[in-house]
């Protein structure tokens, strides 16, 4: 798949690949001397190894970059109280995301859907029907590796106005990039990221707010949150194709929750947004995984994941009951996309998917759980584990697998 999108190389990125080739001279120069080489023999083969890299070494004539993404991050009563330590009295949710921060922490670009609010101790902590989650969530999104945080979900405006304005402050005096909802109004709907020379533009919706948002006027919704509608959504991708970006990407909050199948709203959307030109779409609120395609519109394509499933909740077999171990799956979509910085053009070389699978265990203290999320093939293959559990990592794997139909999906 390719980006119509053209831009040139610029001069940043020709200097970097300059000092690179500088650099190991640097090192083979001290190398030698090392060696026992006099300094004027050095400095002759330091003069004829720049010589020779200028001449034979070609520059690089691409970026390659990966981005991740991942679905639901949920907070319900149950994992609050895991993170809680009643002898610091304070909370640490990293522990959640140990097995998969080296995953994470690869990519140049992490996303994730948060479906919590961040509205402050003065509220009750809370998991459904309205959530509120401690501001420690952030400090551990931040650790495990991400950078924009898609705050628009129908769990939005739960603790209503002020908490939805809170939870983007917080995230963004943590060092994270929030999308989707603003504490006042926005100048443009549309974050344009440049990652490592690739200008990325992130657009974000969600299909409903639970009918909270019926308390607020149409200009207070539109200064707060982005909710799905075809007019704003063609407004917003006019204006970032106006930024020039490399690749549009779009995160959608849509869908029927535990369905296994896009609903028409989604898939009518989706060929919405790729006849528009979006070259990316992924999707969450389902709570379980759904299909991925290629999907064709008009002159364009685009790259569909409809759901990502539940990345970390409390929703389960346990919780809900038999028939919904889906909710227990999630993925990691790595997207690995290579711009030509002499034409401009970028292309989506790859598509990894890493199934992951929620670990719940009865917490130290006796009160709430522990959650891990575990990437399960490294981890069936690194961790002991209950046969039970090895078990239910297993059918999670295959679930996932038969719905996005294959771990590695290669560009046509």
């Amino acid at each position: 798949m390719k980006s119509p999108n053209k831009k040139n190389q610029t001069p940043m990125l020709k200097s970097l690949i300059v000092l690179l080739g500088v650099s190991g001279v640097l090192a083979a120069c001290q190398n030698g001397e090392a060696d026992g080489q006099d300094a004027a023999s050095t400095e002759d083969s330091a003069t004829s190894s720049v010589a020779e890299v200028d001449s034979t070494q070609p520059e690089e004539t691409t970026v390659d970059i990966q981005i991740s993404a991942v679905g639901d991050i949920m907070m319900h009563t149950g994992q609050i109280d895991g993170g809680y330590d009643a002898q610091t009295d304070s909370y640490d949710f990293t522990p959640v995301f140990e097995h998969v921060k080296p995953i994470i922490q690869e990519a140049d670009l992490a996303m994730a859907n948060l479906e919590t609010t961040l509205a402050g101790p003065d509220l009750p902590y809370a998991g459904y029907p309205l959530f509120n989650a401690p501001d420690e969530v952030a400090d551990a999104l931040l650790d495990t590796g991400f950078d924009t945080i898609v705050t628009a979900n129908n769990h939005s405006l739960d603790t209503r106005s002020d908490g939805l304005k809170r939870t983007v402050q917080v995230l963004n005096e943590k060092g994270l990039e929030a999308v989707g909802t603003y504490n006042e109004a926005p100048d443009s709907r549309v974050l344009l990221k440049n990652v490592e020379g690739v200008e990325i533009a992130i657009i974000g919706y969600t299909e409903m707010a639970n009918g909270l948002e019926a308390q607020y006027s149409t200009e207070e919704l539109d200064s707060m949150i982005n909710l799905m509608s075809e007019e704003q959504i063609l407004a917003d991708i006019e204006e970032a194709k106006e930024m020039d970006p490399d690749m549009i990407l779009a995160f959608m909050h849509w869908g029927n929750e535990y369905a296994a199948e896009p609903s028409d709203v989604q898939t009518q959307y989706a060929e919405m947004m790729t006849r528009e030109g979006v070259d990316i779409i992924l999707g969450s609120h389902p709570h379980v995984i759904q299909r991925s395609e290629f999907l064709e519109a008009g002159e364009n394509e685009a790259l569909v994941v409809y759901s990502m499933g539940n990345f970390v909740s409390n929703q389960r077999r346990e919780s809900l009951g038999e028939g919904f171990e889906p909710t227990e799956d999630g993925v990691i979509v790595n997207l690995n996309i290579q711009k030509d910085v002499e034409t401009g053009e970028t292309t989506l070389q790859s598509v990894e998917f890493v199934p992951t699978w929620v670990h719940r265990t009865p917490g130290e203290s006796g009160s709430g759980y522990q959650y891990q999320i575990l990437p399960i093939e490294s981890s069936l293959e690194t961790l002991e584990l209950p046969e039970e559990t090895v078990n239910r990592m297993k059918q999670s794997y295959e679930r996932t697998h038969s719905r996005l139909e294959s771990a590695t999906l290669q560009n046509n």
